[in-house]
């Protein structure tokens, strides 16, 4: 099922952003993963968005895909890799946005999230190893406004029991890719 569903998905979009990070040595999501974080953020109405993973080009381009044209869409690309970050920058001006549509950071992921705006984004999208998911968890509940989702790539269901989880939360685990955990506010 996953196999024919991946055929329906036009990959056009995230192909050279995945070639790109694995020829720089990091694994990117897949076509039909790509098209889940779309949907996801389409749904919640994307506009400032969070990514936090090794190589952020082909999330960065299907949350901005996602996007409205003309709305401000602006998604955020934290990783510690400045080679990846600038494939990520090449993809996105590739694709035809605006350069103002993503922010660059080469740091340690987790340690620009603390200093980023509480409250001030509607999605974040998180592809970290299992040690750090309840970190993400807690921070993200508080980057996140209402309504808003956090996207965790791989398999990571069930969540950690250390998870801060707000009583409000809804888990979602998509069977696409690596897995794809969809954790809404």
């Amino acid at each position: 099922m996953a196999q024919r569903s991946a055929a329906l998905v036009d990959d056009s979009l995230y192909a050279s952003a995945r070639a790109e990070a694995e020829e720089l040595g990091a694994a990117s999501p897949d076509a039909l993963t790509a098209d889940a974080i779309r949907l996801v953020a389409r749904l919640n109405g994307t506009r400032a968005a969070v990514c936090i993973t090794p190589a952020p080009g082909v999330p960065a381009l299907a949350i901005l895909a996602a996007a409205a044209p003309g709305s401000g869409a602006v998604v955020t690309c934290i990783t510690d890799d400045p080679h990846h970050l600038e494939a990520a920058r090449s993809a996105v001006r590739g694709a035809g946005h605006p350069a103002s549509s993503a922010r660059y950071i080469a740091a340690r992921p987790l340690e620009v999230a603390d200093k980023l705006a509480d409250g001030a984004y509607d999605l974040v999208v998180a592809d970290v190893p299992a040690h750090s998911v309840p970190r993400v968890i807690s921070r993200s509940h508080q980057l996140l406004r209402a309504g808003g989702a956090l996207v965790l790539m791989g398999e990571h269901a069930p969540l950690p029991e250390d998870a801060e989880l707000p009583e409000r939360a809804h888990v979602t685990v998509l069977p696409v890719g690596t897995g794809l955990t969809v954790v809404t506010l």
